[in-house]
């Protein structure tokens, strides 16, 4: 007796409070998240001041700083060797909470450090932690839950960091102290440390166990905007979904342009590490070096700076739902190389027309460094498909910041002694930008073609075997 096979699809996806509450806990765990982001740089000063130049251990400053770079390493490999492989096997949800728990305990690590050495500790393990977590997670479950929307949510969520940003800027100095102050404590700002552990796991644990579903299908719901293949409902659950499986993806050129894009990308954000001390010099050093101004003007703009990412990252998100890839990051990073460019002319710009220029470049520098976070997701999701979206992730998610830790020293060999500047980089920079546009770009189309035929050819034969039932 011949039996049917039903294979239409289910009613397109609706919001629903569901769909709320799973990006609400994306957006809470990547507050969480902004601790390796944001929140251990502000201590940076206060570490200088414990063990570094002057000081009775005499430490070189970049010696302290390795332990950053160790960091952004270990999250790379945690996230491609651990958390990927992992993640078919338990599930996201079991993958934050271990690795929320592991940057709790890098932290207290942190409280205990005295010396460099238990600083690079402190920074592998936060990496290990990080990397199968905050840097993996969120975003399989906002590629799970969201089709429509899907740039809106990945920068609203995205934004979170920002968020993380501005109240470590003052969670950390508030424990640290003034250094000018004569009761000040040079260990001080140790206890931020702990107290940072305990925001993490107070801000994780219940966004992951109260808010977050890893897929839709699990309490009976569709992603949102569910009309794509493979964003579908089926009752046969062996219909085929688009994308490729995670052996096909790792042997696709498509998937390399896009991580070798994001590398690059990262490489040229690194920037951001260089660009607290060249702009301080910028603004402080007297006229015409510099724009004479108090420091307090250099605060500023680094505050629009940060504000401008919580902004621009839902904008460029928006954009991409609007007009595309190409459109959002061709308009954005295009904004970041007249960034660049002007750079050389910063203090001469603020001296000649206005401080206000320079403030208000600010936000061109946010608009391209939006895409750091943003983008990748949106690219690696449209190029490979959903079929295997969360392992393959692991990869293409890990690249930018491998570009993050390799542009550091870069960055570094620009440096000009003679004129205290890097305008070399700062030249070259939109010229990878525009590379960085055209190889991710080329890379989403051509994986997309690719595993669209794929699915095509799976889809026909799925439905030739039901008809011959």
């Amino acid at each position: 007796m011949a039996t049917s096979v039903t294979t239409t699809p289910a009613p397109t996806g609706r919001m629903t409070s569901r769909h709320w509450s799973v990006a609400a806990g994306a957006l809470i765990c990547m507050i969480a998240a902004s601790v390796p982001l944001s929140g251990v740089s502000f201590f940076h000063p206060y570490i200088f001041l414990k063990m570094g130049p002057g000081t009775a251990q005499d430490v070189p400053q970049s010696a302290i700083l390795l332990y950053f770079t160790l960091m952004m390493l270990s999250i790379v490999a945690s996230m491609m060797f651990i958390g990927g492989p992992l993640l078919p096997r338990v599930g996201t949800k079991v993958l934050m909470l271990v690795g929320s728990g592991i940057v709790a305990g890098a932290l207290v690590i942190f409280w205990l450090a005295t010396t460099p050495t238990l600083l690079y500790v402190a920074g592998v393990v936060l990496g290990l932690g990080y990397g199968i977590s905050y840097q993996l997670c969120p975003i399989v479950w906002v590629n799970n839950w969201f089709v429509a929307r899907k740039g809106l949510v990945v920068g609203l969520v995205t934004g979170g960091t920002g968020i993380g940003g501005i109240v470590w800027s003052y969670l950390v100095p508030a424990f640290g102290g003034n250094p000018t102050d004569p009761a000040f404590n040079v260990d001080g700002y140790r206890t931020a440390y702990l107290v940072m552990a305990v925001i993490v796991l107070a801000l994780t644990l219940p966004a992951v166990f109260f808010l977050v579903v890893e897929r839709p299908s699990q309490v009976g719901l569709m992603a949102l905007g569910a009309l794509e293949p493979g964003a579908r409902l089926s009752a046969d659950l062996s219909r085929p979904v688009p994308g490729f499986t995670f052996a096909q993806a790792l042997r696709s050129v498509s998937l390399w342009m896009i991580f070798g894009a994001s590398v690059l990308l990262g490489i040229v954000h690194a920037a951001a590490q260089i660009m607290a001390p060249y702009l301080t010099g910028q603004w402080t050093n007297p006229v015409p070096d510099g724009m004479g101004q108090p420091v307090t003007m250099f605060s500023t703009a680094m505050m629009i700076w940060t504000l401008g990412l919580l902004i621009l990252k839902p904008t460029l998100g928006v954009l991409n739902d609007k007009f595309g890839v190409l459109a959002a990051m061709t308009i954005t990073l295009s904004m970041q190389a007249a960034f660049f460019l002007f750079l050389p002319h910063y203090a001469a710009a603020g001296n000649s027309i206005g401080v206000w220029l320079p403030l208000v470049a600010m936000l061109f520098m946010s608009a391209g460094m939006s895409n750091g976070t943003v983008q990748p997701p949106l690219l690696t999701a449209k190029a490979v498909g959903q079929k295997a979206f969360g392992k393959i992730w692991s990869v293409t998610g890990s690249a930018y910041t491998l570009g993050m830790a390799l542009g550091a020293p870069i960055w570094g060999l620009f440096f000009d002694e003679t004129t205290r500047s890097y305008d070399r980089g700062f030249m070259i920079a939109p010229v990878a930008l525009a590379v960085v546009v055209a190889v991710a770009v080329i890379g989403m189309n051509r994986g997309r073609a690719q595993h669209m035929a794929l699915y095509e050819k799976e889809l026909a034969e799925f439905e030739a075997a039901g008809a011959r039932v």
